[in-house]
């Protein structure tokens, strides 16, 4: 009985010993920014700049900005997804459009599809 205690404790402590080795061995090591490109921004921060430009454009409830940051925010996160192809990035951006058409009235969504480079920026990644 005392042999089989040995014996499985030495099976678990080469099990872990051999599983922190694996994690150190696929871990990347950081690279180091260069100082002429600048870091791309968080989900949060996208989505708080993407409200910045819409509420410097049109006038926005602030309902309205709880919801439509929401909605930058799950769209940040599906853009940037690990994987995510050009094709589904474009799906994302037709779902974005459609919810934004829905959570803006018809005048205001107008006027901010009339102007294509704030909305490509709002659908967009």
């Amino acid at each position: 009985m005392k042999n089989l205690i040995i014996a499985l404790s030495l099976f678990f402590a080469l099990g872990a010993n051999a599983q922190a080795k694996k994690a150190k061995a696929t871990a990347a090591p950081a690279k180091a920014i260069p100082a002429t490109v600048a870091p791309k921004l968080t989900g949060e921060a996208a989505a708080k700049k993407n409200i910045q430009d819409l509420a410097a454009f049109v006038t926005l409830t602030p309902e309205k900005q709880a919801s439509l940051t929401e909605l930058f925010v799950t769209k940040q996160r599906m853009m940037t997804e690990a994987g995510a192809s050009a094709e589904r990035k474009e799906v994302v951006s037709e779902i974005i459009g459609r919810k934004l058409e829905a959570t803006l009235d018809g005048e205001t969504f107008a006027k901010v599809k009339a102007n294509t480079t704030l909305y490509q920026s709002l659908i967009r990644q």
